[in-house]
């Protein structure tokens, strides 16, 4: 075994292999190159690869290490540093040379063969979810279209010369293959085809490699990176500070709060600190300022990672599209005609379909079903789960045993069970044979084809393992403690800790994967597979622990609250019991997911759990970037049923939508699910087809939602369809900073006028040219339309479009709700609003008007209707410049007989002492007016103390008043107080 070293000091006396992402590229070469079941036969890997301990053992070679000490300087005095003058220019070319040819090399297998990036079949593409230069905020809160971007150019400068950003995240899920994509990337600079005179050096950091070490130093982790180059280390890689990458390979799920770590950051590289500190150290740029950084981390690492990260490039690593599958399918199977077999009979399974286009699940499938038959493919039909695909994969495994007895494979199984559960409550990856041996495993296992299934001989490591799949070491962790309690299991003294201390281990616990197949293994139909492969039964009482002890925690809302929704999902999808997920999701009440990028599977997962609620249920989705969707665009197997709208032939035919699995959830006759609000999303014809589908059949969904959207004209015609079902009955549509036509707003005035249930309709913040008003208002007029409340916030109108609402108002009695907050209708547009309301026929009884631009001069247009007008009970006019002119000829329409006004709004509108007579006079003879409010106004002392007179007197029934009363003097204080004595009610 080879020891890490560090740069100056002594040995850290901890042995591990320095083998960096050991098992993703021994994955890797199984996964994309030869199926395993070849591979077994193979010799083993070149040891050209190999990283080897710090050639440091010698005193030379420490002595060799002392200039390190002066690295802080040297960033400042570049080449000219008293400790780098012997180096020319030239040999510094010459070592930069060296080490490219050494990198390329190095990951010279894995551009030769299949497994060169996913296979040549594959594109390199990645989302950007996040630039550093770019605002989260785009223009008009509409969502901007999708920013794919070859890795290759990641770190390329933008247009005007200046680089993209110097720290990039590349997110994904287990097995997307992101340590595939890293490897790529550094086999393709070596060779000079990336980011050309960007970056002298690559420093590439396995940091599950490094996690079971107590401490290192940013020194250990340079040097082992270049012990298999002679020469000069740190002294050369520092010259240049800022053209270092730094490769920070699968960073870990922060067991700290990031605020209890800011003072433990080090700047110095020759310091040790514990691993998690180092490596936070690096991203919040307290080590090697200047340097650029690629990180890659799973989604539930985010949360806290982000909050570390300065000016990061967020991009998500893309799962298989159909046609990168197909074509990884082909190159897999010896014929076309087998591998299409497989390809097409994946689609007869939803559930399959979507989980193979993970890269670890196709290459599982393609490993096993290479050397099986067709009784497999049968068998592929059931598997819903991923704990389905991993339990399927081990049990073929064992299927292919020879020479040996099936009890023997199982118990190198059993061993596998405990070592994995050991080794991730140590957070260890890379085990030695005295490891294998404490677990049950010995040298003639080792050798043994059948544990190449599953384990991975290191590449430069003496007799050092590594599974080839971290995941699969987080499944058998899982299925040893599904198995723990079972009397005739072995070593279970080697693994100290509970299911509930590991699920507690990850913070959010739902999050971990291993809690995740701990879920699929209590699935009450999958026992006997279990007992099957690993030789042990289910402990009987596990599920309804862990069934129980979940719904404790969502009960406590201090836990639920630090629960991510979609992680939970992904528990109640594996476990497949819906009358449980019922009971936990009921208790949710609520759904609200935020996330930046969701995928298939999250949406597969949500779907499930959505379809089994049984109590009314909110859900709200952020859909900006939904992956796994971007090629659907031919017809799918799972397509829905043909519909029932009146729509052309082409439309039927549309591809599926990313919303269509949860569509289908919805149009499940017991998911009753109220309120549903679609964010960042864009209504193209297929969303549209899929959420009329819902209307056909659900007759619980109240409130539709859409926030930030663009709806597009074909979108927006389908789903009207459906409104215009007859089980619909759907009652508030709301759109939030929308983009939307005169034409989608003409369809939707053909819902208004059949359907019976509807009665909200708001837009804010979406802008509705004149005429898209004026064909909405056609709807609105319509004997047969129910709105009751039509709400235009901040949407442009102009007084020209004051003429339509007027004519809803003066001919429909169903409206009683008008709120036409901050827009520029100005005193003719509430003139032509006034003629509306003086008709007998107009029932409104709520009128906003907040920020609407108006002056006294339209006051006696408003007084004018309160003459007439006996139902109007609510009027907003805050924030106007109704100036104490227009005041005092508005109480005019306040004072009169048939006013029945009750509340009145009139803060920041440019009132003073001088109006507030007038007001008096209101509330000395007004018995309706109960709520007035005043503030922001410039009153003093004299018209508070007229207004308190007033106030006092008996027929004043006034039970809400603000007013402004920092300025004001103690006589008047004593008056109010007085005021306040005499009528307690009135609330101030």
């Amino acid at each position: 075994m080879r020891v890490w070293s560090g740069g100056r000091g002594a040995g850290l006396g901890e042995h591990a292999s320095a083998r960096r992402g050991a098992g993703e590229r021994a994955w890797l070469q199984q996964f994309m190159g030869t199926p395993s079941c070849a591979i077994l036969s193979q010799s083993p890997p070149d040891p050209s690869c190999k990283v080897t301990r710090l050639k440091m053992n010698s005193q030379k070679k420490r002595k060799d290490m002392e200039p390190a000490c002066t690295w802080s300087l040297l960033s400042e005095q570049k080449a000219a540093s008293s400790s780098l003058a012997s180096f020319s220019w030239k040999e510094l070319t010459d070592y930069r040379k060296v080490f490219r040819k050494h990198l390329k090399e190095k990951y010279l297998k894995k551009g030769v063969d299949k497994c060169y990036h996913h296979g040549k079949h594959i594109e390199s593409r990645l989302l950007v979810v996040k630039e550093h230069c770019i605002s989260e905020k785009p223009p008009c809160g509409i969502p901007q279209q999708n920013n794919f971007i070859e890795m290759e150019h990641i770190f390329d400068p933008d247009e005007e010369g200046s680089s993209l950003s110097q720290t990039v995240v590349l997110q994904g899920c287990a097995g997307i293959g992101k340590t595939a994509v890293v490897h790529k990337f550094m086999f393709d600079w070596a060779a000079g085809m990336v980011t050309p005179g960007r970056f002298d050096y690559l420093i590439y950091v396995n940091c599950r490699e490094i996690s079971r070490f107590a401490n290192l130093s940013a020194a250990d982790l340079i040097t082992n990176t270049f012990q298999d180059i002679d020469g000069p280390i740190l002294d050369v890689i520092l010259v240049y500070p800022e053209k270092l990458l730094f490769i920070l390979d699968g960073f870990p799920e922060l067991q700290y709060p990031v605020g209890d770590q800011e003072e433990d950051l080090s700047a110095n590289p020759l310091e040790r600190k514990p691993v998690e500190t180092l490596l936070c150290s690096f991203v919040r740029k307290k080590l090697f300022p200047e340097s650029s950084l690629l990180i890659t981390a799973r989604p539930t690492t985010m949360k806290k990672l982000h909050s570390l990260l300065k000016q990061a490039t967020q991009a998500e690593i893309l799962w298989f599209t159909d046609a990168e599958k197909r074509a990884y399918f082909l190159s897999q199977f010896s014929g076309a005609n087998a591998a299409m077999r497989v390809f097409y009979g994946l689609r007869e399974n939803e559930g399959l379909d979507i989980m193979s286009s993970l890269p670890i699940i196709s290459w599982m499938i393609c490993s096993v079903l290479q050397s099986q038959g067709d009784g497999d493919r049968t068998l592929m039909r059931s598997l819903q789960t991923m704990t389905d695909v991993y339990l399927f994969y081990f049990s073929k495994c064992l299927k292919t045993l020879t020479g040996i007895s099936v009890w023997k494979g199982q118990s190198c199984l059993w061993g596998l069970c405990s070592l994995a559960a050991e080794g991730l409550q140590n957070q260890q990856v890379l085990f030695e044979i005295s490891d294998l041996r404490r677990h049950g495993i010995g040298v003639y296992d080792t050798n043994c084809t059948f544990l190449n299934h599953f384990l991975k001989k290191v590449e430069g490591g003496v007799s050092v393992y590594t599974f080839l799949h971290f995941s699969f070491q987080e499944f058998l962790t899982a299925v040893f403690y599904a198995l723990k309690n079972d009397s005739s299991w072995m070593f279970f003294d080697q693994v100290g800790k509970t299911w509930q201390e590991i699920f507690q281990q990850y913070g959010k616990g739902f999050s971990s994967l291993t809690i995740q197949f701990l879920f699929g293994l209590l699935h009450k139909g999958k026992g006997k597979s279990v007992e099957t492969t690993f030789g042990r039964k289910v402990s009987p009482g596990l599920r309804e622990e862990l069934l129980k002890w979940t719904e404790k925690e969502i009960k406590d809302k201090s836990s639920r609250l630090q629960i991510e929704p979609v992680d939970l999902f992904h528990c109640l999808y594996e476990i497949q019991e819906e009358e449980y997920a019922k009971r936990i999701i009921d208790d949710l009440g609520s759904i609200i997911l935020l996330q930046p990028t969701y995928t298939k599977m999250d949406i597969l997962a949500m779907s499930f759990c959505v379809k089994s609620s049984h109590s009314h249920l909110s859900v709200s989705l952020k859909c900006q970037h939904l992956l796994g969707f971007e090629e659907e665009d031919q017809a799918s197997a799972f397509m829905p049923p043909t519909l029932t709208l009146n729509q052309p032939f082409q439309l039927r035919n549309l591809p599926v939508s990313p919303l269509h699995l949860l569509c289908q959830a919805l149009r499940n006759p017991y998911c009753k699910v109220k309120d549903l609000k679609l964010i960042f999303c864009h209504l193209t014809a297929s969303y549209g087809r899929d959420l009329a589908l819902v209307f056909e059949t659900n007759q619980y969904l109240t409130d539709l939602e859409f926030v930030k959207n663009t709806l597009e004209d074909s979108g927006m015609k389908l789903l009207c369809e459906g409104l215009k079902q007859p089980n619909c009955i759907l009652q508030t549509l709301r759109l939030y900073r929308c983009l939307i036509s005169p034409a989608s707003c003409g369809a939707l005035a053909a819902v208004l006028s059949t359907n019976q249930w509807l009665t909200e309709l708001e837009f804010s913040e979406t802008k509705l040219e004149a005429s898209a008003l004026k064909l909405l208002c056609e709807g609105l007029k319509d004997p047969n339309c129910k709105v009751q409340k039509l709400k235009l916030s901040e949407c442009s109108l102009s007084a020209a479009c004051c003429e339509s609402l007027a004519q809803v108002l003066s001919s429909t009695r169903s409206l009683t709700r008008l709120l036409l907050i901050n827009n520029k209708i100005e005193d003719l547009g509430l003139k032509l609003l006034c003629k509306g309301l003086k008709q007998p026929d107009c029932q409104l009884k709520d009128l906003a008007l907040w920020t609407c631009h108006l002056t006294g001069e339209c006051c006696q247009d408003l007084c004018n209707a309160l003459y007439t007008n006996e139902h109007l009970r609510v009027l907003d006019l805050s924030d106007n410049a109704l100036g104490d002119e227009g005041m005092q000829v508005l109480c005019e329409g306040l004072k009169h007989p048939s006013c029945k006004l009750q509340t009145l709004w009139l803060a920041e509108c440019h009132l003073t002492d001088a109006c507030c007579g007038a007001l008096a006079s209101v509330l000395n003879r007004n018995e309706n007016l109960t709520l007035l409010d005043l503030s922001g106004n410039d009153l003093k002392d004299f018209g508070v103390q007229v207004l308190c007179d007033a106030l006092i007197h008996p027929i004043c029934k006034l039970q809400t008043f603000y007013i402004d009363t920092d300025h004001l003097h103690e006589e008047t204080f004593r008056k109010i107080e007085a005021l306040k004595m005499s009528k307690p009610g009135i609330t101030w």
